[in-house]
């Protein structure tokens, strides 16, 4: 079952491929293949794609606007609810469809970052998940308080599979990203996430990843005899949080994935603008640190560190995390939507970003603006791991 159905006339093949591509490289599955086999129906084959996709966008153009089939497939999505129409061409829309607004692609070249196609993916996204809502009864979503906004957490999940992660649901917005204490923290600069998206409400622990490593035959990673289980996992490299990565996420059909830079510090400073995330409370209340850490990092569920005001626990200390950006040394050029910065201008080939600080530094080293890069092949014991992951 493909996630969208793409509905359009045969004459626009080369425009629905290049829409398609789009629509799959942000990790939804598309059907828009026309193709009948020998011995099969209309009905066996688009006939169920269009019963079973969630959500269908229909192209209208100077071709489709006289199609039958087009008609038929986008009266079908009408009925269920799930129709979302675009233009390719500056056409009206057929009777019985012109109520519906629809987006208007008109010269549009396969961007992923334009206005209208990160639109078109903002309405596909809130479709998606109100289809996984009304028939995933394993998920239900909790409202945790907060003083910026209210973040859902997923649970139910661990009931499902027996070593998915608690995920917390990251409100979109806009946030100054950046410090102005050091040169590789500058400038600040604005970023804007378009849609929501979610982060582990903790760093990936010890039994999580044993459990992964059991699975795939990975090594196990020194615990430094401090123990396993709870505790955050430490002595992984780059490649070993990407390798997890990509077993969650094709253990479960899920996007997960290692946050980006901006994801992170968007989401550890939660609406806050000053150094820390805590503002001036008490530093040891939210974090493990060389102050209170006794010299090694500390399970995650431990009863005297509170999360921030997204839900988030240890976004400052305990171990640092992997992210998925190549090291850059200062923000010029840095994307602004929130994506990982990979692109090798002016970066490292070589080093990862790492932020949060660990239970071996200073108090200054776990500020929301401090960052850190580290070579993908190095195991260090104040280094391990957070998910994100993409909401359908």
């Amino acid at each position: 079952m493909a996630d969208i159905f793409l509905s359009y006339d045969g004459k626009d093949v080369a425009r629905a491929k290049v829409l398609a591509s789009a629509l799959s490289a942000k990790g939804w599955s598309v059907f828009y293949d026309r193709t009948i086999p020998p011995g099969k129906t209309w009905r066996q084959v688009i006939g169920k794609q269009i019963d079973d996709c969630q959500v269908m966008v229909v192209v209208w153009s100077k071709h489709s606007i006289d199609s039958h089939w087009v008609c038929e497939e986008a009266d079908v999505g009408l009925q269920r609810r799930i129709l979302i129409p675009i233009f390719f061409d500056q056409v009206k829309a057929p009777l019985g469809f012109r109520s519906i607004q629809a987006a208007n692609f008109l010269g549009w070249e396969g961007g992923l970052e334009t206005p209208e196609f990160l639109s078109l993916c903002g309405s596909i996204a809130e479709l998606i998940s109100t289809e996984n809502c009304s028939s995933d009864s394993s998920v239900t979503l909790v409202k945790v308080s907060s003083p910026v906004n209210r973040a859902n957490v997923y649970q139910g999940v661990q009931a499902k599979s027996g070593f998915e992660p608690e995920m917390v649901v990251i409100p979109a917005g806009s946030f100054q990203m950046g410090g102005n204490k050091y040169e590789h923290e500058q400038p600040i600069h604005t970023v804007t996430f378009a849609k929501p998206f979610a982060l582990g409400k903790y760093p990936v622990t010890f039994a999580e990843y044993d459990y992964f490593a059991e699975q795939t035959g990975a090594a196990k990673p020194s615990d430094k005899g401090w123990g396993r289980g709870p505790r955050p996992v430490i002595n992984v490299r780059w490649e070993d949080a990407s390798a997890y990565v990509r077993w969650l996420a094709e253990t479960t059909h899920k996007r997960y994935r290692l946050p980006s830079e901006a994801e992170w510090e968007y989401a550890a400073r939660a609406g806050s603008t000053g150094d820390y995330f805590w503002g001036d409370a008490q530093a040891t209340k939210y974090a493990w640190f060389s102050d209170n850490s006794g010299g090694k990092s500390l399970p995650i569920d431990d009863a005297r560190i509170k999360a921030n005001a997204f839900g988030l626990y240890h976004m400052a200390g305990n171990v640092w995390e992997w992210l998925e950006d190549l090291w850059h040394e200062n923000y010029n050029n840095a994307p602004n939507n929130g994506s990982a910065w990979i692109h090798q201008n002016a970066g490292s080939p070589y080093s990862r970003v790492l932020r949060g600080g660990s239970w071996r530094n200073r108090l200054d080293y776990l500020r929301s603006a401090y960052r850190g890069g580290g070579d993908p092949v190095l195991r260090l014991n104040g280094v391990g791991f957070r998910l994100a992951q993409d909401l359908p």
